[in-house]
């Protein structure tokens, strides 16, 4: 989680700074983000300041935006599970008030499932029946 800022909501205008942050090499973030864009997850636009070359930015499509409970949740896991306390790279702050922003799971009434056994699967609509083959 630690480039979860590339997908954030600030613009990511410079490939240097989120190799800093996220401490992988320009190729390869160059090559992540290409994909991203490619998925339709970001789209890259080109910018230049007065005075400056050319460069790309890099903006959150609706598509990229409808992952943020995904990656709230991710980050939730990994600051439970992985990093160890007082070590996270990154807090996710709700940006009027200041508190941390963390993931919650409700169903479509309101209700808060907090175990599996709260949940059960079923086939949806675009499920078919196996064959006697499978």
């Amino acid at each position: 989680m630690r480039c979860i800022g590339v997908l954030g909501g600030r613009r990511q205008r410079t490939v240097s700074p989120a190799c800093c942050h996220c401490g992988i090499s320009p190729s390869v973030l160059s090559a992540r983000l290409r994909d991203l864009v490619a998925d339709g997850i970001l789209e890259k636009t080109r910018y230049r300041a007065p005075g400056e070359r050319g460069r790309d930015e890099y903006r959150l499509t609706d598509k990229g935006r409808s992952l943020l409970p995904m990656l709230i949740a991710l980050n939730d896991w990994a600051e439970h599970w992985i990093v160890p306390d007082g070590a996270a790279t990154i807090s996710l702050l709700h940006q009027d008030c200041g508190s941390p922003v963390r993931a919650v799971v409700t169903c479509a009434s309101g209700h808060e499932i907090t175990t599996p056994g709260q949940v059960s699967a079923r086939p949806g609509p675009g499920a078919r029946p196996a064959s006697a083959s499978d």
